[in-house]
């Protein structure tokens, strides 16, 4: 189903969908059912349903042709009912895929609560039957602005997949990844440019995804001429931008070589009858759930289990983690009589959310077979845990992710351990679509927030999820000063000190009584000379005077 509304002028504005849907249509095997409907505010089937051969897969790119972005409305309930007519009531013997591209949300009306109408019956009644069909929903979403949650629901609820397509130049790599989860072909690992072609596969299939400009491919049997594009030799070559896609049937046993620049995502897929089958990897997990991965060889729909043949095999688990680490482990044999031919591998430590590569494979001296899977793994509640302007406060806040739970009535239990080793809880409160709070460090060192949550699934479940521990860095912070006020003091008697005197200064006392004695003997002296002048004055000079009067 393919999404041609308006809005794809911006989202694919060199209409990129076009050789998308044809490395699609080159894929499906020979002998399946398919169709091909575009969808915007009607429905159109561009492709007939019906038995994929040659005829149909001419008629299939005619009508990737005629994929255009005009359409005004986005009618993603319409196109899910139509592409499903018929498929009322579950088949075990057929696999029933819907892939679904689009780069919006429901839009079917100017009046919002219709569109509102429409996603809840597409999430309700829509859902319903897609799942008692056995169906199983794929979708990619091509913008930003599309229903992630909405698409990504209807994906996990059927055990289908969901991918975003950062760009329209992603879609081939995108839909061949939903079509490898989808069917889950038999592919045949690469020893450098060299591939072994064994006796029991009747058609292989190589996808060389290419850059522009690269040179041709060259595809070198064991003992024959060369096959390429120009020179097929009874081989199935289609090419478009970006890619080569080439189909053999009946190949020659033996070693063959590729001549071309290798894109690390090529595969090579066989028809065979020698089959690897894997169970035990969904295409979503939580962090902490554990996997077991089996791994079984069929021949002709049966499996094998005689020691003579599994004794040469050698049974590996490729995990390529969220980094890009690469790791390779041996799978085990049961030991149990029952499962004879059973090849174990428990993936039991905790997975990092992100997107997680496991590629199983078994190898012998004269085959080889391989599968590989993708894993999202994600925890249903979205946490986040923002650092504030002031240093050591932090802003915790959770919500349920619509796609795996009822957003309303997710409850929480938060715990906070200090590096001293103080817990505390904290309440949570409701703000902007968040259950929120504020946590304020006064240490240094690891705070830890241990997250506990417990809410309801869309089927009405309870689940109760440790989400585990989340760290964020503790600062100091001083204790604030507390200003209270003081009493005042009862009025008391103050008693001033009486100043005691100073001590008795004898040296100066010396000096004074030694001047004072001096001042006396002086005005002696000056005494006894003035009576001394007195007494020896003459006296004629009076007598003169006397007679003179």
């Amino acid at each position: 189903m393919i999404d041609v509304s308006g809005s794809m002028k911006q989202s694919d504005p060199q209409n990129l969908r076009v050789p998308a849907l044809k490395l699609m249509n080159g894929l499906i095997p020979t002998g399946s059912r398919a169709g091909v409907w575009n969808f915007g505010r009607y429905v159109n089937m561009s492709v007939k349903w019906g038995v994929v051969n040659d005829a149909w897969r001419k008629q299939a790119d005619l009508g990737a042709d005629s994929i255009h972005s005009n359409a005004l409305l986005t009618n993603i309930e319409s196109a899910l009912a139509r592409a499903s007519v018929g498929w009322s009531k579950r088949d075990a013997k057929t696999s029933r895929i819907l892939i679904m591209l689009t780069d919006g949300k429901v839009d079917v009306s100017k009046d919002s609560a219709k569109n509102e109408q429409s996603r809840a019956r597409v999430l309700g009644k829509s859902l319903l039957a897609l799942k008692q069909a056995g169906a199983q929903v794929h979708t990619i979403a091509l913008s930003k602005g599309t229903d992630e949650a909405l698409l990504k629901q209807l994906a996990l609820e059927t055990g289908g997949s969901f991918a975003v397509a950062q760009s329209a130049a992603e879609l081939q790599k995108v839909f061949f990844k939903m079509f490898e989860r989808a069917s889950e072909p038999d592919t045949v690992a690469f020893n450098g440019r060299e591939f072994p072609i064994d006796s029991s596969i009747k058609e292989m299939t190589l996808l060389l995804f290419r850059k522009a400009g690269s040179a041709p491919a060259l595809l070198i049997p064991p003992d024959s001429p060369a096959i390429s594009a120009q020179k097929p030799r009874g081989s199935r070559w289609r090419s478009d931008r970006g890619y080569d896609l080439i189909t053999i049937k009946n190949p020659q046993a033996g070693t063959w070589r590729i001549d071309a620049e290798m894109d690390p995502d090529y595969r090579l897929m066989v028809v065979t009858d020698l089959k690897l089958q894997v169970a035990g990897i969904p295409a979503y997990s939580t962090p902490r759930a554990a996997l077991e991965v089996a791994a079984e060889l069929f021949d002709r729909d049966r499996k094998i289990s005689r020691n003579s043949f599994l004794r040469f095999v050698d049974f590996k688990f490729s995990h390529t983690d969220v980094e890009g680490n690469e790791v390779s482990h041996v799978m085990t044999h049961t030991g149990v009589r029952e499962d004879k031919g059973q090849y174990l591998y428990p993936l039991a430590q905790k997975l990092a959310e992100g997107m997680h590569r496991f590629v199983i494979s078994a190898d012998s001296r004269t085959f080889n077979r391989s599968k590989r899977f993708d894993l999202q793994v994600q925890w249903p509640v979205e946490v986040k845990i923002e650092a504030q302007q002031a240093p050591g406060i932090y802003e915790l806040k959770l919500r349920a992710r619509e796609e795996y739970l009822q957003a309303d009535g997710l409850v929480a239990e938060v715990d906070i351990e200090a590096p001293d080793g103080t817990r505390n809880s904290l309440a949570l409160d409701f703000w902007g679509g968040w259950l929120r709070t504020d946590i304020e460090t006064n240490q240094d060192g690891l705070y830890r927030a241990h997250v506990k949550i417990s809410a309801r699934s869309h089927a009405g479940e309870i689940q109760d999820i440790d989400l585990g521990t989340f760290s964020m860095l503790g600062v100091y912070r001083a204790p604030p000063v507390v200003e209270t006020a003081v009493a005042e003091a009862e009025q008391v008697d103050v008693v001033e000190p009486k100043e005691e005197p100073d001590a008795v200064n004898w040296v100066l006392v010396g000096v004074v009584i030694v001047a004072v004695n001096l001042s006396l003997l002086l005005l002696l002296v000056l005494g006894w000379w003035l009576l001394k002048m007195k007494k020896n004055a003459p006296e004629l000079d009076l007598k003169e005077e006397e007679y003179g009067a």
